[in-house]
């Protein structure tokens, strides 16, 4: 038997954490399932952190952070798993059944939804003739002021 506790306000992938709104208290080492539209996600809380403070439980109206091992959507609704319920209905292996949804307030009936855009392929563009290339006139050299070499030879004599 499941009971609803909130619902998942925010989804960090860089340490796979959701942040849960809660309707009633959670606790260390409870089974949570969270589901949504393309969520179905069973397992035991492990970690859970109040405003960057690891904590031990979570009171209705907290946003708690929890570590998850896998990605989880704004909207998911999140489940208490109560262990009775485990107990008696172990899940069978393989897939699960489907869940019937309540469409959300916030979907458009496909009717209403405006048909996907195919990509349009982007016109060729005309090439330009390229412009020759301007002939590059010889620069001058600039003579170089030469030494006298006299002033060379007085310092070879007066090094010796």
């Amino acid at each position: 038997m499941e009971k609803k506790i909130g619902e998942v306000t925010h989804f960090f992938a860089g340490p796979s954490a959701a942040v849960l709104k809660l309707t009633t208290k959670l606790n260390l080492g409870q089974q949570i399932h969270i589901v949504g539209f393309t969520t179905d996600l069973t397992e035991k809380v492990t970690s859970m952190q109040i405003n960057h403070m690891n904590v031990e439980s979570g009171n209705p109206g907290d946003d708690v952070a929890i570590l998850v091992k896998d990605r989880v959507r704004q909207g998911d609704e999140v489940f208490l798993v109560e262990e009775g319920a485990m107990a008696e209905a172990p899940m069978a292996p393989g897939p699960a059944a489907p869940r019937p949804m309540a469409p959300s307030p916030m979907a458009k009936p496909a009717a209403l939804k405006p048909a996907a855009k195919k990509p349009r392929p982007k016109p060729a563009k005309a090439k330009k003739p390229k412009a020759k290339p301007k002939a590059k006139k010889p620069k001058a050299k600039k003579a170089k002021a030469k030494k006298p070499k006299a002033k060379a030879a007085k310092r070879r004599k007066t090094k010796r």
